[in-house]
């Protein structure tokens, strides 16, 4: 008798649960944000793509404490991507390993400034984020990024490059109007 009781109450309560997906409205400040196009990505976490070459150097002690093959820290440190008008440039630190040889005076990070190209901004409704998409090159490598945006102003940025494994990088994003633009 108790079991067709409590069979009964655990699939009542199983399906009255609910995940309950919260819509940002249009005045919510992430849009403001994004759309003035001056914001600032600041770099929290770098996540390489996890390579036989990067768990040995990990397995060799050469890692910081608290920092494994898949997750490095970076608070602290002012590694950045920034967004203003029609420009971006970024100072990112590269954790991975190159495709093809470099020669010296190669920046050893993600490192560019200019106009991007085929810059996109979407915001999905469906997913409650912003998606950006854009391509920049420098003088040794083409980047193709992509950022996600959240609502709580964390972010995501994926970097790919055409000599480079890709990696992510965690953070948060804000304004640049309070920020001196170089």
């Amino acid at each position: 008798m108790k079991a067709p009781f409590l069979f009964v109450l655990i699939c009542c309560i199983m399906f009255s649960c609910k995940s309950s997906k919260t819509l940002i409205d249009d005045a919510h400040p992430i849009h403001a944000l994004i759309s003035s196009k001056n914001f600032k990505f600041s770099a929290k976490s770098a996540s390489p793509m996890a390579t036989q070459s990067l768990t040995a150097i990990a397995n060799s002690g050469l890692l910081p404490p608290g920092n494994s093959v898949s997750r490095i820290d970076l608070n602290g440190n002012g590694y950045f991507l920034k967004v203003f008008n029609d420009s971006v440039s970024a100072n990112l630190p590269y954790y991975g390993e190159r495709q093809f040889g470099g020669s010296y005076g190669i920046a050893d990070g993600v490192e560019f400034n200019g106009v991007p190209s085929d810059y996109e901004q979407i915001f999905s409704e469906d997913k409650q984020k912003y998606i950006i998409n854009f391509q920049i090159s420098n003088k040794t490598d083409r980047y193709t990024i992509t950022m996600h945006i959240f609502p709580n102003k964390s972010c995501l940025v994926n970097v790919n490059t055409t000599n480079r494994n890709t990696i992510q990088y965690n953070g948060n994003v804000e304004s640049l109007h309070s920020e001196n633009i170089d």
